[in-house]
């Protein structure tokens, strides 16, 4: 597998593996400079705001601006969710009243599975919305059912728009092996991230893996499985080990298996909360724990069934069952 990533153009496992292992260089203290480097060359922060099914109004456009102003650098939006006009909104009233300049956010936006045959149109559209010059991550929302020759449509509609400065990189969501080699066999520029649901109870560790090998980063969605299990004993226990909350702790674990995570909420409380993540670690016995509780609890509706193969969760506080890192998020 370790050839497929360097073949595609992007860095190799062992490059992946090493920028998610803890290098000093990638490894920093805080969510505003947590960040992993996509094989498009380009930076993305670790740490980002989800505003899935978050309104197209002021309720958005603060949480936006209280996580900017928290110190997370990212927000993760869609043409689907129906608010990137309130995201644009926050981005351009928090550069005016900060010194923080745009190259320094990091904005994703996807497409929606009915435009993959007008996906020029629809970037456009999302820039519109966004008021912006250029979106710094665009993905694929989902496989959708219009068909591969559509899909493939969409991407080189895409790698046009990289090309024109539109976007700075591109990646996919929810899509299962199959569908990543297939664009990968088909594609001019690949794919940087898959963003997948992972937590957990549902670490959808065989496909991590695969796309890992494939040296494509993993972003997580539903990091905190929607808040179905924070009451487990286990997870409290760890929780109060560390003196944090059972929230931060499972956004904890997926930052140390190396996922880019995107914790979700609209409360500024918790938005500051769930970036209070990088002055503990969780130790192996911990890991270990976590790692066990795989369950295939599935929270979304989207993206591939299945779960961590038998024999393959790791048993350490490091990566993936090869030991890699890497992530990504959908919604």
């Amino acid at each position: 597998m370790s050839n497929f990533a360097d073949a595609a153009g992007g860095p190799s496992v062992a490059e992946l593996k090493k920028q998610t292992e803890g290098s000093g260089e990638r490894r920093r203290s805080s969510v505003t400079t947590e960040k992993v480097k996509l094989n498009s060359g380009h930076y993305i922060p670790q740490v980002a705001l989800g505003v899935y099914k978050a309104p197209n109004d002021n309720t958005t456009e603060d949480a936006v601006k209280w996580a900017f102003e928290a110190g997370y650098r990212h927000v993760d939006s869609a043409a689907r969710y129906a608010n990137e006009e309130a995201v644009g909104r926050a981005i351009k009233d928090f550069l005016k009243s900060s010194k923080v300049q745009r190259e320094e956010l990091f904005v994703t936006t996807k497409l929606w599975d009915a435009d993959h045959e007008r996906a020029a149109e629809a970037i456009d559209e999302s820039l519109k919305k966004l008021d912006l010059t250029y979106i710094d991550l665009f993905l694929v929302h989902s496989p959708g059912n219009l068909g591969e020759e559509a899909r493939l449509k969409a991407w080189k509609d895409m790698e046009a728009a990289v090309d024109a400065g539109k976007i700075k990189s591109i990646g996919v969501s929810n899509f299962d092996i199959e569908e990543l080699d297939h664009l990968l066999a088909n594609c001019r520029i690949k794919p940087a991230v898959n963003q997948i649901e992972s937590h957990p109870f549902f670490a959808h560790e065989d496909l991590r893996e695969a796309t890992i090998a494939r040296g494509i980063h993993v972003q997580a969605y539903s990091p905190m499985a929607q808040g179905a299990a924070l009451e487990r004993p286990e997870i409290k226990a760890i929780a109060d080990k560390h003196g944090k909350s059972p929230a931060q702790v499972l956004l904890r674990w997926g930052l140390q298996i190396g996922n880019i995570i995107l914790p979700k909420s609209l409360t500024q409380s918790r938005i500051e909360a769930n970036a209070e993540l990088f002055d503990f670690e969780l130790d192996k016995d911990d890991m270990e724990v976590l790692n066990g509780l795989d369950e295939g609890m599935k929270m979304g509706k989207l993206g591939p069934a299945g779960t961590s193969a038998p024999g393959s969760r790791r048993s350490s506080n490091s990566g993936g069952a090869a030991g890699n890192k890497l992530q990504m998020t959908s919604s």
